[in-house]
């Protein structure tokens, strides 16, 4: 076993050598430039996300609203179809504002105890109520 290298094999480890550390270079040249790629392309998701998070609180804020709405909308409806439905009498409660008008009632309470909408019971008050002298 000869341990002494010729000159042609020394030259053969020394290149391979050199080869290993150029590409070991860049390799570690390439890997440093792929985790500043993929750190940039972490800070745009994490933009990303929470500029998506805040739409979607934006988005969860205006349904709140609309749902708010909503409700307050079909109460107004059931309110007025239990006006309409308490209407079903509808000469009772003309006849009950008739007489309220002619008797004096002013149109918060014609409207409140009759049934009949406020410009009804205005247009009552006008025609039927009281004459005024001025």
């Amino acid at each position: 076993m000869n341990l002494i290298l010729e000159p042609n094999d020394l030259l053969f480890f020394a290149g391979r050598a050199t080869l290993l550390v150029g590409a070991f270079l860049v390799f570690a040249v390439a890997l440093g430039r792929w985790r500043r790629a993929a750190a940039r392309d972490m800070q745009r998701l994490f933009a990303e996300l929470a500029q998506s998070r805040a739409e979607t609180r934006a988005v969860a804020a205006a349904a709140e609203g609309l749902f708010q709405r909503l409700t307050g909308l079909e109460n107004k409806i059931d309110t007025r179809a239990q006006l309409t439905s308490a209407g079903t009498n509808a000469p009772r409660g003309y006849e009950l504002a008739l007489r309220l008008a002619r008797n004096g009632s002013n149109v918060d309470e014609i409207s409140e105890s009759s049934g009949v909408t406020h410009r009804e019971a205005e247009l009552l008050v006008r025609l039927h109520g009281p004459r005024r002298t001025a």
